[in-house]
């Protein structure tokens, strides 16, 4: 079960000795900002913080999840007969036990059925959707309560991180990033832009764009060629896929 963690981990050997001068609250600030602004400049596809969601299990009539052609029952080789409406895929002779929830989907923090914890060794993610594979029968509810808490019967809830986890090249922006911005918040020189826009004095004359990294980022190549591997086209969000009748499990944290 993953850990419930907004902050983003720092690789060490981007911090050199003048961060561990630098006090306390200045590096819990100086993480922030880094994590904050790399969250931005991916377009929000890798880290933060985790979401609960109250899923719903898929609707067989919400042609949109299947793609299956047919519809309605259908006998298998051994003679038993399934439902193919909502309750099987092309890829699956059998009932699949599944909710969908919204994509990209990160480290499960916890799954609550009737406000206990299912263990996590009886369920598994595959893709954006949730699989029952433990030896009981299937727990996700066809509905719930909606206006109880997530601690109450008849209820369902998922936590996780609806983006992708931070990996160790993530880290090392991150500690490069978080580096540059301790020395601005204590008065050293650093790396980062100056974001001041068109100014002429004396008659020398310079411009830079205003805004935090503009153009999608930072001027410090290590941290640009990180940023390019998960957002080539500087995009400001991940691109999102909408259809007629879509429909999101419902966030409630």
């Amino acid at each position: 079960m993953a850990t419930d963690d907004c902050t983003w981990p720092l690789d060490p050997a981007c911090l050199t000795t003048e961060w561990e001068a630098t006090p306390p609250d200045v590096q819990v600030r100086a993480a922030g900002l880094a994590t904050a602004s790399l969250r931005r400049l991916t377009g929000y596809r890798v880290g933060g913080c985790p979401i609960t969601v109250r899923p719903c299990v898929l609707d067989c009539m919400d042609a949109t999840l299947y793609r299956s052609r047919t519809w309605g029952p259908r006998q298998l080789a051994d003679g038993s007969w399934v439902n193919s409406c909502g309750c099987s895929t092309e890829c699956s002779c059998t009932a699949l036990c599944e909710v969908r929830l919204a994509a990209p989907v990160g480290p499960i923090t916890w799954v609550k059925v009737d406000g206990n914890i299912v263990l996590p060794t009886d369920y598994r993610v595959d893709g954006d959707r949730l699989v029952w594979i433990g030896d009981d029968d299937c727990p996700w509810p066809i509905c719930q309560d909606m206006t109880a808490g997530d601690d109450k019967p008849n209820t369902f809830a998922v936590r996780y991180l609806n983006a992708h986890a931070p990996d160790d090249l993530a880290a090392y922006a991150a500690g490069v990033l978080a580096m540059e911005f301790a020395k601005a918040c204590m008065g050293g020189k650093c790396r980062l832009p100056a974001n001041v826009t068109s100014v002429s004095r004396q008659g020398v004359s310079f411009e830079i764009a205003a805004g935090t990294f503009p153009g999608g980022v930072t001027g410090i190549r290590e941290v640009d060629s990180w940023i390019g591997l998960w957002n080539p086209e500087h995009r400001r969000q991940a691109t999102q896929v909408w259809w007629p009748g879509k429909r999101d499990p419902r966030v409630v944290a």
